[in-house]
C-alpha cells in the first residue's frame, strides 16, 4: 500500500508541470488592467475617421490551438472578470488608434463616411505552468479587418506569447499569479498593436493627409 501511495504521488509530480495553475489567481491582487502602449506614431496620417467596433469574443471556438508557432495554446483563463474582455480590448484599441493618429479621428459622433475595425478575439488569456516554479505567458491572437463600407482594405490575424522569462515582460520578478497573468497579457498585446498599427499606417486610403 505504501508503495502504491509512492507511485501515485510521483505521477501527480510528474503530471503538475502539465497543468495550468493560472485557476488559482486571486480575485482583485492585480489591479486594473495595464494599458498596452506602443508610443507608435504615424509616418503619414490620413483624413479619413475610423469606427473601432466591440471586439467578438470567438476565444471558446479556438481553444486549444498553438499561438505564434509556439507551444502555448489559447486557454480559458484570464484575469477579466464579468465578460469585460472585449470592453477592455476596445478601449485599447481606441487609445493606441488615437495617440498614433494614423486616423484624423476614432469613433466619430455622426461620420457614415468612417471606416470600421473589427476584430474577432482568438485567444486573449494566460496560462502558468508548473509546481515548483510555475512560467507564466500572456497569449494573444486577434484576427483585424478594416472595411471601407463593403471593401476589405486590411484582413489579418496577429499572434504574439509573451512569458516572463522573455525581454518584453514588464512585470516584476515575482508577483501574484493574476497580476503576472494582466501584465503578460498587456505585454503580448502591445507586440500584436506594435505591428498591426503600422500595417494600418501603410493600408492606401483614400484622403491620406500630405
Amino acid at each position: 500500500m505504501a508503495c502504491l501511495r509512492w507511485i501515485l504521488v510521483l505521477l501527480l509530480v510528474a503530471a503538475a508541470p502539465a497543468c495550468n495553475r493560472a485557476g488559482l489567481r486571486i480575485p482583485g491582487a492585480a489591479g486594473a488592467f495595464h494599458p498596452a502602449r506602443t508610443g507608435y506614431v504615424a509616418s503619414q496620417g490620413s483624413s479619413r475617421a475610423v469606427r473601432v467596433a466591440i471586439p467578438t469574443d470567438s476565444r471558446e471556438a479556438h481553444l486549444g490551438e498553438r499561438v505564434a508557432g509556439t507551444r502555448w495554446k489559447g486557454c480559458r483563463t484570464d484575469p477579466f472578470w464579468a465578460g469585460s474582455a472585449p470592453r477592455t480590448l476596445a478601449v485599447e484599441l481606441e487609445r493606441e488608434l488615437r495617440s498614433s493618429q494614423i486616423f484624423r479621428e476614432v469613433n466619430p459622433v455622426d461620420d457614415s463616411s468612417a471606416l470600421v475595425l473589427e476584430t474577432d478575439m482568438h485567444a486573449l488569456c494566460a496560462q502558468a505552468i508548473g509546481f515548483l516554479f510555475i512560467r507564466v505567458a500572456g497569449i494573444t491572437s486577434l484576427h483585424f479587418t478594416l472595411r471601407d463600407g463593403n471593401t476589405v482594405l486590411y484582413d489579418e490575424t496577429i499572434e504574439r506569447v509573451v512569458t516572463d522569462a522573455d525581454e518584453e515582460y514588464t512585470g516584476p520578478s515575482a508577483a501574484f499569479i493574476e497580476q503576472a497573468m494582466k501584465i503578460l497579457i498587456s505585454d503580448s498585446l502591445r507586440e500584436v498593436l506594435e505591428q498591426l498599427l503600422p500595417a494600418l499606417d501603410d493600408v492606401p486610403l483614400s484622403g491620406q493627409a500630405t
